[in-house]
């Protein structure tokens, strides 16, 4: 038997470890919930999409892969960078793009199709950020930081004002998806892959935010995907009031005949050369 003292000493320290934890629970949940709240609205937001494997009519290589130029008033970068730094060079050249100006590159993940062209990246602005899941290989890791700057993502993160990742989620591996928030809009996403399933990462977003959801856009890995889980997607777009939605690169033609039919004038064309413009008072779709 412990003596008294003894007994109360260690049930002060279990109350004080007890409270010490609820109390850097409680802060933790108000960072974050400051900090979804914080976040700007962005003026416009410009998306052309380099690269894709379904074909456009600007005369543009197509390939296996995604890489997308973003732009808004506060930065300019790019969404992943296709399979490899060739296609990505002669795209972004044929698009008449600045690459000077990007500011970092997001990597949704880390398969080829997506972090394939960082060598052209690496030789035309070397030492720049580029932001990765966490835990991405320490293959890919270590390759990026030779030439760049290495952002390490896990929890949702304000990348710059307007512009908000996801944090990491899984699915079969960790994959990150960004959202710009757009004034009188709401949000658009962009995504790589959706390996952890694009309505997933949609209502993810959402929840994050509290914000509506406008524009979609990006790979929705739906190759062989069932009618039931196509139906629970489109419901969950239709559920969230989704003004426009764009399936490239991995969805799968079943999946984009299907987006067309159940949502209608929602569903719009993605493929490579697509140019897209959101602001407040205008939207555009190009290319």
């Amino acid at each position: 038997m412990f003596p008294l003292k003894l007994k109360i000493f260690l049930l002060i320290f279990i109350i004080f470890i007890f409270v010490s934890l609820c109390l850097m629970f409680l802060v933790n949940k108000e960072e974050f919930e400051e900090g979804a709240l914080s976040l700007k609205p962005v003026d416009y937001v410009k998306i052309i999409v380099v690269i894709d494997n379904n074909e456009g009519s600007r005369g543009l290589e197509t390939a296996w892969g995604v890489a997308m130029y973003v732009e808004t008033e506060n930065t300019a970068f790019l969404f992943d960078t296709g399979p490899d730094p060739t296609t990505l060079e002669i795209n972004i050249e044929k698009l008449s793009l600045d690459i000077d100006k990007i500011d970092f590159v997001f990597i949704s993940h880390e398969h080829g199709d997506h972090a394939g062209g960082l060598a052209y990246v690496a030789r035309v602005k070397p030492g720049i950020k580029i932001y990765i899941p966490k835990h991405s290989s320490n293959y890919i890791k270590s390759r990026i930081r030779k030439n760049f700057s290495l952002v390490e993502v896990d929890k949702p993160e304000i990348i710059v004002d307007g512009l908000i990742s996801s944090g990491e989620l899984y699915g079969g591996l960790y994959e990150q998806s960004l959202a710009v928030y757009v004034k009188d809009k709401g949000l658009v996403i962009l995504t790589g892959c959706s390996h952890p399933g694009i309505e997933n990462i949609v209502k993810h977003f959402h929840e994050l935010t509290n914000l509506p959801i406008y524009a979609v856009i990006g790979g929705f890995h739906l190759g062989g995907a069932s009618h039931e889980r196509l139906k629970k997607i489109a419901d969950t777009f239709k559920e969230l009031n989704v003004k426009m939605v764009f399936p490239i690169h991995c969805s799968g033609d079943s999946a984009r005949s299907f987006f067309a039919k159940e949502l209608g004038e929602v569903y719009k064309d993605g493929h490579v050369g697509l140019e897209l413009y959101i602001s407040k008072d205008a939207v555009t779709i190009e290319g």
